[in-house]
């Protein structure tokens, strides 16, 4: 019996149809995540040369603007921005190559490592690079360490880049692929959400108002320390880069908001350390170089509450004898609430009790920065950082100025 017209038709066309329902999508891998699920912690910007960092001309956040229903990461780039982003990547699987969404707020081209130009338009658009456009084969694709967008319009003024679905496809590129864009404003959250005790930090206040010169003395673990804040930014060297973490900004806001220099932010920082390990040097670091009238930020828990398995009431007990410490030469103190890591996420309402009842015990202020990163749940919380516990330096200016308007009085929206 010899084949319909329309069943030869079908034979035809049976292996297009074969290929394009093998098609898989591999978003791009992170240590801590995936470009799927850890929206931001997986393209950081690259902020340029110490002097061009501030005012901050790169924001980055995660949006309810996708092509998937998912979450997408939303680029913000001011006037003369780097326009660079980047992330530490050089194995990919077999496949046909990188493929990603784009939507911009103007036609741009963009630059993908360093070899391709590709257009993102003003409605979301697939993008996909060959591996052989990348010079390297879809068997074994082997590229440079850094996977590397930039920006190669102009950007002579404010303009937003959508990035979306970031990964690989394999063994071809879906040709007709399902869009199904979700849009409308994202929610924004308040510092005064965050921020606990400001009363507390009266007689800072008065020094500010009288222009008079104090310390900023951040004792704390690898936030403090600067860790992962150079990542996306290497041309900043790391001694040249503790001007942007949090408590430097921190003061930074305060004396452009008071009018006058003579704040002075200091720096004690380790890696992996829990508040109890911290007491071997606070006679050394804090209580040696304080006094009265000073402002202590005491940033510690992350490493309690996390590898370190101390409950939060735990902890409350280590940072009571931290300040009880601090107190015998000031009062004048600001808690950093541990933030970030899907482990101290999970203690988000015991963290917040704790912090509140510190504030309430030991007359201080705090910083709830659990508060600001789960506003809208975990998947947006990832965006403030280069991995799953520490900011880059956006991240930290960022937190800098969410803590200010604990002392300047003026609010901020995040993200504004």
């Amino acid at each position: 019996m010899k084949p319909t017209n329309l069943a030869l038709v079908l034979a035809a066309f049976a292996p297009f149809c074969l290929s394009a329902a093998e098609i898989t999508f591999t978003p791009f891998e992170h240590p801590q995540g995936n470009s799927e699920n850890r929206t931001g912690m997986w393209l950081r910007p690259n902020l340029g040369k110490p002097e061009e960092v501030l005012p901050l001309k790169t924001r980055l956040w995660a949006t309810r603007e996708s092509v998937t229903g998912g979450v997408a990461l939303k680029c913000v780039f001011e006037k003369g921005a780097v326009g660079l982003l980047t992330f530490e990547k050089d194995n990919y699987p077999p496949s046909a190559g990188l493929t990603f969404y784009a939507k911009a707020s103007k036609p741009l081209k963009l630059l993908v490592n360093k070899t391709v130009t590709v257009e993102a338009g003003t409605e979301w658009k697939k993008i996909d690079v060959p591996w052989e456009k990348l010079n390297t084969t879809r068997e074994k694709p082997t590229v440079p360490w850094q996977f590397f967008l930039k920006v190669i319009s102009p950007l002579d003024e404010r303009t937003t880049l959508l990035i979306d679905r970031l990964g690989v496809e394999a063994p071809e590129f879906d040709p007709n692929p399902k869009i199904e864009p979700q849009s409308g404003p994202d929610a924004t959250f308040s510092s005064k959400d965050m921020l606990y005790g400001a009363e507390n930090l009266a007689k800072t206040l008065e020094k500010l108002k009288a222009k008079q010169p104090f310390k900023v003395i951040a004792f704390g673990d690898s936030i403090t320390a600067g860790a992962q804040m150079t990542r996306g930014s290497w041309d900043i060297k790391p001694a040249d880069g503790v001007q942007f973490l949090y408590f430097s900004h921190f003061a930074r806001l305060l004396e452009q908001k008071f009018g006058y220099t003579g704040i002075k932010p200091m720096q004690f920082g380790h890696g992996g350390w829990t508040a109890e390990a911290a007491m071997k040097v606070i006679d050394a670091e804090v209580i040696a170089n304080c006094e009265a009238g000073d402002l202590v930020i005491l940033e510690f828990g992350g490493n309690d509450m996390s590898w370190n398995k101390a409950s939060p009431d735990e902890w409350k007990k280590r940072m009571k004898v931290l300040i009880a410490k601090v107190k015998t030469k000031t009062d004048q103190i600001l808690l950093y609430g541990p933030g970030g890591g899907s482990d101290i996420f999970k203690l988000k309402d015991d963290v917040t009790r704790v912090l509140k009842e510190l504030v309430e015990e030991e007359k201080l202020a705090a910083a709830d920065l659990n508060k600001l990163f789960l506003y809208r749940g975990e998947p947006y919380a990832w965006a403030l950082l280069a991995n799953e516990y520490h900011p880059d330096f956006m991240g930290h200016i960022t937190i800098g100025e969410m803590l200010a308007p604990i002392l300047t009085g003026e609010h901020k929206n995040y993200p504004e």
